[in-house]
C-alpha cells in the first residue's frame, strides 16, 4: 500500500515531476546502470539520496538503495513512481535534513518536565498549561499529548525543585574553600517576615558564585536569637556549618546580637574563633552615612532641586531649555536630560547635580529669555552644590562597586573608603559654614563604622596584586603619617593569623590525604 499521507507539498511537486519523467521513461529501455544515472530527465528530490543498481530486472522494476543507509527496494517506477524512497528519506535518521523524531512517540515525561522548567524560567503562572489556546496549538503540533492541570503542574515544578536543590547541596560540599554569607529580612505590608541567605563562594577553578540556599517566610519576632536559630537550622540542613567563613548583615541592633549567637555556636568551626566572621554590610553602611550628611545640606540641595523642577514642569519648558542649550554651544550628544532626584534614594542626588552642574550655564541663559525663571542659583550655590557633588562622588561610585555580582569587590572598597576618608579631612576647614557642618555630621558616622571595617577592606587590598603593602603605607601615610607604621603592622598581624589558619588547614588535609 502506498499512500502520500507523510508526503509535503514539496515531496508532492517532486512527485509530479517524476510522473512526467516516468512517462517519457516508458519508451526508453534502462538496459545499463550507467544509462540509468546518465538520465538527465530525474528531477525528484528523492534521487539526492538514492541509486538505481545494476538494469532493469525483466519484470519491469529496478533495484535501487539509500545512499546513506543502504536499504534496497524493489520498485517499478513506471507504475509506482517516487513516493516510497520520498517516505524513506523523510524517516532516515541518517539522510541530512530528515526529521526521524516526527514519527516517534511523544515521552511525556520529557515533556512535562520542559514545561516545568519553562513555567520557572519565564514567570509563568501554572494556569498557563491549562489555557484553551496553548492546548489548541500543542495539539496541532502532535495530537498524542496527554494534557495535565494545573495541580500537576506544581508536582512537577516542586519535583524540578528538589532536584536541583540536590545538585547544589553536592556542589556546595565539595567546594575547596569557606564559603561566605550574606542574609536580610525583611516586612511586607501585611507584616509577614521574610528571610533570605545567599552562599558566595570560588569554584575549583577560582570563578565566583552566588548562590540562593535559603527564601522562606520568617515571622517575628525578629530578634537575635531567634534569627541565630534560624539560620543555625539552614546551616544544618545543607550540611555547612563547618565550611562558614564570614556572614554579611546590616547595621540593625538584632544582627549584632545575631552574631554574639551565631558565633557561639559555631566557634569550634570558625577561622580564627570567628574573629573575622561579622562583616557589616557595606551599602547599608554607605546609605547610613550619606543620609546624615544629606540632612544637613538638604537646603542647599532645594534651589537647585527648584530650577530642575521649573524646567521639568511642562513640555514648552523643556524645549525652551534645550534651544538655551543649543544657544550656549553645550555639547550634549547623548541627549542626556535633567534629573529630578528621589528622597528615597540618595544617588539620585548625585545625578541631579551631576547633570544640573553641566547644564549651569544653559541655566542663565534661561533667565534672561523666560520671565517666569526667576530661581536661577548664586555662583555660591553653585559652588557649593559642585562640592556636595564632589562629596557624593566617591559613595556613588562605592555603591556600583557593591553591585557587582560576576567578580570580586572586597578588594575595590578600600581605596575608595581612603578617597572619601581624605575629602572629609580636606573639607573639614572649609570656608562654607554649610559643608563643614555636613563633613562634622558625616565624620561621627564615618568613624563609628569604618575604624573597626577597615582591617578586613586593608587585607582584601593587600591581597590585590595592583595593590599590596605599597598602596596601604602611601593611603596611610597620607592621612596621618605619625600612625601609619603601627596601622601597617597592625594589618600584618591580623594576615598572618589568617594565613596560620589556612596552613594548619592544608597540613591536617595532607595528613588525611595520606
Amino acid at each position: 500500500m502506498y499512500d502520500d499521507d507523510n508526503l509535503s507539498v514539496e515531496d508532492m511537486m517532486a512527485e509530479n515531476e517524476d510522473d512526467q519523467e516516468i512517462q517519457d521513461a516508458q519508451g526508453d529501455s534502462v538496459t545499463s546502470h550507467a544509462k540509468t544515472k546518465g538520465n538527465k530527465r530525474r528531477h525528484s528530490t528523492c534521487w539526492k539520496n538514492f541509486s538505481i543498481v545494476g538494469d532493469r530486472l525483466p519484470d519491469g522494476t529496478h533495484n535501487i538503495k539509500c545512499n546513506h543507509c543502504n536499504q534496497p527496494y524493489n520498485i517499478d517506477l513506471s507504475r509506482i513512481g517516487t513516493n516510497t524512497m520520498l517516505r524513506h528519506s523523510k524517516r532516515c535518521s541518517m539522510t541530512p535534513g530528515c526529521t526521524p523524531g516526527s514519527n516517534k512517540k511523544l515521552d511525556m515525561i520529557v515533556f512535562r518536565e520542559m514545561m516545568a522548567i519553562a513555567i520557572v524560567e519565564h514567570n509563568l503562572p501554572y494556569q498557563f498549561v491549562e489555557y484553551r489556546r496553548v492546548r489548541d496549538a500543542l495539539s496541532y503540533v502532535n495530537s498524542s499529548i496527554e494534557f495535565w492541570c494545573r495541580n500537576t503542574a506544581v508536582t512537577d515544578v516542586l519535583r524540578i525543585f528538589e532536584k536541583e536543590k540536590a545538585n547544589l547541596r553536592k556542589v556546595l560540599s565539595e567546594v575547596p574553600g569557606r564559603i561566605s554569607f550574606t542574609t536580610d529580612l525583611w516586612r511586607v505590608i501585611t507584616v509577614e517576615g521574610y528571610l533570605c541567605l545567599t552562599a558566595h563562594y570560588l569554584d575549583a577553578n577560582g570563578k565566583l558564585h552566588a548562590k540562593i540556599v535559603e527564601f522562606c517566610a520568617f515571622p517575628p519576632p525578629h530578634t537575635g536569637a531567634s534569627i541565630a536559630m534560624k539560620l543555625m537550622e539552614i546551616l544544618k540542613e545543607w550540611g555547612l556549618e563547618k565550611k562558614v567563613f564570614t556572614v554579611t548583615v546590616d547595621n540593625a541592633t538584632a544582627n549584632d546580637n545575631m552574631q554574639v549567637f551565631l558565633k557561639r555556636q559555631l566557634r569550634k568551626n570558625l577561622v580564627y574563633h570567628g574573629e573575622f566572621m561579622h562583616i557589616r554590610c557595606v551599602a547599608h553602611i554607605l546609605n547610613l552615612i550619606v543620609q546624615d550628611g544629606l540632612s544637613v545640606i538638604g537646603e542647599a540641595l532645594e534651589k537647585i532641586r527648584d530650577i530642575v523642577k521649573f524646567v521639568k514642569s511642562s513640555k514648552n519648558r523643556e524645549k525652551m531649555f534645550e534651544a538655551c542649550v543649543e544657544t550656549v554651544g553645550i555639547q550634549n550628544q547623548n541627549k542626556a536630560g535633567l534629573i529630578l532626584d528621589v528622597s528615597m534614594r540618595w544617588n539620585s542626588a548625585f545625578k541631579m547635580l551631576s547633570r544640573a552642574i553641566e547644564f549651569k550655564d544653559a541655566f542663565r541663559n534661561l533667565s534672561k529669555v523666560e520671565p517666569s525663571y526667576k530661581c536661577n542659583p548664586s555662583d555660591l550655590e553653585w559652588s557649593r552644590g559642585a562640592l556636595i557633588k564632589e562629596f557624593l562622588s566617591p559613595f556613588t561610585e562605592m555603591t556600583k562597586l557593591v553591585s557587582g555580582s560576576k567578580y570580586p569587590t572586597a578588594n575595590l572598597y578600600f581605596m575608595q573608603v581612603w578617597k572619601i576618608e581624605s575629602w572629609l579631612r580636606h573639607h573639614a576647614t572649609s570656608e562654607d559654614d554649610t559643608i563643614c557642618e555636613m563633613v562634622k555630621i558625616v565624620r561621627v558616622k564615618f568613624d563609628k563604622y569604618w575604624d573597626d571595617y577597615s582591617d578586613i577592606l586593608a587585607i582584601d587590598a593587600v591581597l590585590d596584586p595592583r595593590l599590596k603593602f605599597k598602596c596601604l603605607e602611601y593611603c596611610y601615610t597620607t592621612l596621618n603619617p605619625s600612625t601609619s607604621k603601627a596601622k601597617i603592622d597592625h594589618i600584618r598581624k591580623k594576615m598572618e593569623k589568617l594565613f596560620g589558619v589556612y596552613k594548619k588547614n592544608t597540613k591536617a588535609t595532607t595528613t588525611t590525604a595520606s
